[in-house]
């Protein structure tokens, strides 16, 4: 089921329902964000990854993402923050070795995003 968020703007925006992503759905996500430079630059493009392919819809006046990367940087910083915010689930199931547990929060050698903390 798709979910219709709004944006801390008053801009709305239809997000494909994570359960419906396929292994071709982490593939292309893995491909876009497959970029040069150093971690901050990767996860970037990991989040602007992730949020063009769960864009389906939106109300701004751009081509959606998945069209038109892009795009996203002609946002407000406080609408792309909360896209990213609202990826959090379809990580999960692009990515559920990633995903944080209390099992592998225990596990100073498991891959989350505290790993190096």
């Amino acid at each position: 089921m798709t979910q219709k968020i709004t944006l801390p703007s008053g801009a709305t925006v239809t997000l494909k329902d994570p359960k419906q992503l396929r292994v071709k759905d982490r593939k292309r996500v893995l491909k876009i964000a497959d970029v040069e430079g150093g971690d901050l630059t990767r996860a970037l493009a990991l989040g602007d990854a992730l949020i063009a392919m769960l864009v389906e819809d939106w109300s701004f006046d751009l081509l959606i993402p998945g069209l038109k990367i892009d795009a996203l940087d002609e946002l407000e910083m406080k609408d792309y923050d909360a896209l990213i915010e609202a990826t959090k689930d379809a990580q999960k199931f692009l990515f559920p070795a990633l995903t944080e547990t209390v099992e592998n929060e225990k596990d100073p050698k498991a891959p989350t995003d505290n790993s190096n903390a």
